[in-house]
């Protein structure tokens, strides 16, 4: 349409279902599914997310329709699985949880995770590297943390993102859509929350992540922070948080002339630096170790525009014309 839907052939947008069947089929085949209490309840969950996916690439769903839909589908894994929050560790000033307060803390995470990572699924490779980044971590430490059945389905997530990015880098082939952005957003938003319960249990242990927390938080960094300056910029300029438009972080690189595929790597990148910066200031208090995260996430934005402008004007680069060029290829933002 010239405005968001920008590229000049048609690409087909259902590779959230060859995604879904690769991940299925690798955890079925390898996966300890009987040491796993809530999969019942997470397969059954995951599977009205695709099925809904699947509908609204072939016929939009309205916003609250998918919303609701999301909402049902974490219910069932939370109250159904008992995948439910014990404790915040001091996080915002709370501390242990009694079972109906953290159930519904653990709705509105996973509600959170699957919008969140379905808004940064805008330009080639990004969401499907996030996606590797994140279950790849998780998947590590539940495989050192000795939880081999939760180790095996991150990794299997890894595995089918790593051959859906095959066909999805710039100039990518196929999309893959609402199917995999809920799927896998709804995925990664189980793997956190076991990672969090499960790390509770593990105090003294080697495996234990002092404020697991913020580790989790940065894991995702990209679809968070990305929501929240998306969120904050519609709600100041008075548009619903709802509609589409092109305030997105990786819309802004684009903007700058950086290409789809650079774009991307550099968001990766900072992905990965931030899992570090996390690390590195586990020594803090929870609180304080969430504002750094959070005021070094807003800030590289601004970095990467001032590195670039820098660059561009040391090495004379024509930073227009690449824009242009990259936006032809870009397809339905978010």
């Amino acid at each position: 349409d010239g405005k968001r839907k920008l590229q000049k052939r048609f690409v087909p947008t259902m590779g959230g279902v060859g995604i879904f069947a690769a991940f299925m089929i690798s955890y079925s085949i390898w996966g300890q599914v009987v040491s796993l209490g809530s999969f019942p309840f997470f397969i059954a969950a995951l599977l009205i997310l695709f099925l809904m996916g699947v509908r609204d690439d072939i016929v939009e769903l309205t916003p609250f329709k998918k919303f609701a839909i999301q909402i049902v589908a974490s219910v069932i894994l939370v109250f159904g699985g008992g995948i439910s929050l014990g404790s915040f560790s001091g996080l915002f000033g709370i501390g242990e949880l009694n079972l109906l307060a953290g159930s519904m803390a653990s709705v509105i995470i996973l509600v959170s995770i699957i919008n969140a990572y379905n808004l940064i699924d805008g330009i080639d490779g990004l969401a499907g590297g996030v996606g590797v980044i994140a279950s790849g971590i998780l998947g590590i430490w539940f495989w050192g943390a000795g939880f081999l059945s939760l180790a095996i389905l991150s990794f299997s997530l890894t595995g089918a993102l790593i051959g859906f990015l095959s066909f999805n880098m710039y100039p990518a082939r196929i999309f893959m859509g609402d199917t995999g952005a809920m799927s896998i957003g709804f995925i990664l938003g189980y793997l956190s929350l076991e990672f969090l319960i499960l790390n509770h249990g593990l105090t003294s242990q080697p495996w234990h992540i002092e404020n697991g927390e913020i580790l989790a938080i940065s894991i995702l960094i990209i679809p968070i922070i990305d929501t929240l300056r998306v969120i904050v910029i519609r709600l100041v300029n008075g548009v619903s948080p709802f509609k589409a438009d092109r305030s997105h972080i990786h819309h802004k690189i684009l903007d700058l002339g950086i290409s789809h595929l650079h774009s991307a790597f550099i968001l990766w990148l900072v992905n990965i630096f931030m899992i570090g910066v996390a690390y590195l200031t586990m020594p803090l208090n929870v609180n304080i170790q969430l504002i750094v995260l959070i005021s070094v996430g807003l800030g590289f934005l601004p970095l990467i525009k001032v590195v670039y402008k820098l660059s561009a004007k040391a090495f004379h680069l024509d930073s227009g014309s690449e824009s242009q060029e990259s936006h032809k290829t870009a397809y339905d933002m978010k």
